[in-house]
């Protein structure tokens, strides 16, 4: 099989999503840009959302001849078909969305939250550690007497195909997406898709994103219990949110029921706002992005005074 070179570089972020965000007064003649902003403050970039968040075959899965499938590129890149003219005919005007549309949709939402490099980077983690343990079970069992290993075998049974165990986390190690992506949306899209929709408004761009746009945030879980909490699509107070342009902000959250509900359109107030995009920037990894330069402080999260 041919070694295909094409679709090498591949967005984790996609550049026809981020295009909502291009700065509006872009001088006549030069390529529209977005800025990007670091999350501590520092002064914004300018940025071509083409040149934006790439990475090289972040989604591509080598064969053992050597050749590149693309499938999660293609699949994904089926997903943003579309997401403009969605915003701009349905979501800008207030509209009731089609079925099909509003599907694929909660499906983009539910690829989105798996396919950024930091979901890759914390997946990634997880399978290492579990990689090591392992590894160190192993050699420990291989080291270990016969009468150890006959202990061993009479209280946990046997060890069952454990270099296959090992051989498929070295695999997810060495490429996560392709075990990853595939997993997040299959986990994600049935509960995503019995949710309330609820698009909060603003009649100005207010609203930024980031490198890592959706965000699942609990806000009934006390502040001493949030960073033990495990949050669930099937916690009732889950909110998933996630920007669609600087004067839009989709939410999905409880009741969750089996049939299609309408979206709700709701004008949000300044807090809203605020508080959202306090979301949107704590849960960024490494940049937010917005349709003008400037950092507001309302974005940060203030630490409670004592």
């Amino acid at each position: 099989m041919p070694k295909s070179r094409s679709h090498k570089s591949q967005h984790y972020v996609p550049k026809s999503y981020l295009s909502a965000w291009c700065d509006p007064n872009t001088p006549s003649g030069m390529q529209p840009y977005v800025w990007t902003v670091d999350p501590s403050g520092a002064r914004g970039r300018k940025r071509a959302p083409q040149n934006l968040f790439t990475e090289t075959d972040i989604y591509t899965i080598f064969m053992p001849d050597g050749s590149r499938d693309l499938r999660l590129e293609l699949e994904l890149s089926k997903l943003e078909k579309g997401l403009k003219t969605l915003i701009r005919d349905f979501v800008a005007r207030h509209r009731q969305m089609p079925h099909p549309q509003q599907s694929k949709l909660i499906a983009f939402i539910a690829a989105m939250h798996g396919r950024t490099l930091q979901a890759r980077d914390i997946q990634r983690t997880l399978w290492q550690d579990t990689l090591n343990l392992d590894e160190r079970q192993e050699r420990e069992f291989a080291t270990s007497s016969a009468f150890e290993k006959e202990r061993a075998a009479a209280v946990s049974g046997p060890p069952a195909n454990s270099q296959v165990k090992l051989d498929n986390l070295q695999r997810a190690v060495a490429s996560p997406m392709q075990f990853l992506l595939p997993g997040a949306i299959a986990d994600g899209l049935p509960m995503l898709r019995q949710m309330t929709m609820t698009i909060m408004c603003s009649d100005e761009p207010c609203f930024i994103t980031s490198d890592s746009p959706v965000t699942w945030f609990d806000p009934t879980v006390a502040r001493d219990k949030f960073l033990t909490h495990r949050s669930s699509l099937s916690d009732p107070g889950i909110e998933v949110a996630m920007p669609l342009s600087p004067r839009h902000t989709i939410m999905l959250h409880h009741p969750m029921t089996p049939f299609v509900k309408p979206v709700r359109y709701i004008k949000a107030s300044t807090a809203t706002i605020a508080a959202l995009n306090r979301r949107t920037a704590h849960y960024a990894d490494k940049a937010l992005v917005s349709w003008r330069d400037g950092f507001d402080s309302t974005w940060q999260i203030v630490p409670p005074t004592v």
